[in-house]
């Protein structure tokens, strides 16, 4: 009896395992491809040539700029609607399962919220910042405007 349970769970467990590794090594050749793409003197070349950083983000013109950050500001509601109900349903049932789903929804929303946040502060300033020097600047709160 035990082994035929052990042997289920093992056959269950398997897949789920190699799905994980599989997993692991998209993350690692997604993480190397970045890594190979950002080299210091490409942020240098982005820096210098905002009509670049257009280029890379898919805008073809300056004129298209509001209508972009238009639809950027709109995105954060995407990103605030879930943490906003996470955080109502985690106070209205104060259960470990309410809390655990607003941590794990809540993470990826505030990436999205400041990676948002940073490219509409590029595309309003007309000037490529690398993210970690937005960041540094505490958002862009206290960067030179042009």
């Amino acid at each position: 009896m035990f082994k035929r349970l052990k042997d289920n769970i093992v056959s269950r467990v398997s897949p789920t395992g190699q799905h994980l590794s599989s997993l692991r090594a998209d993350l690692r050749s997604r993480l190397g491809g970045f890594r190979r793409h950002r080299s210091v003197s490409e942020q240098q070349v982005l820096t210098e040539d905002f009509s670049m950083v257009l280029a890379a983000w898919g805008i073809d013109h300056d004129a298209e700029i509001p209508g972009v950050v238009l639809a950027l500001r709109l995105r954060f509601l995407v990103f605030v609607v879930p943490v906003i109900v996470c955080v109502a349903v985690a106070l209205l049932l104060q259960t470990i399962v309410s809390c655990l789903a607003l941590a794990f929804i809540s993470l990826p929303c505030v990436v999205g919220i400041v990676t948002t946040a940073w490219r509409i502060s590029v595309l309003e300033n007309r000037r490529f910042l690398p993210l970690s020097r937005w960041l540094l600047s505490c958002g862009g709160v206290f960067q030179k405007r042009p």
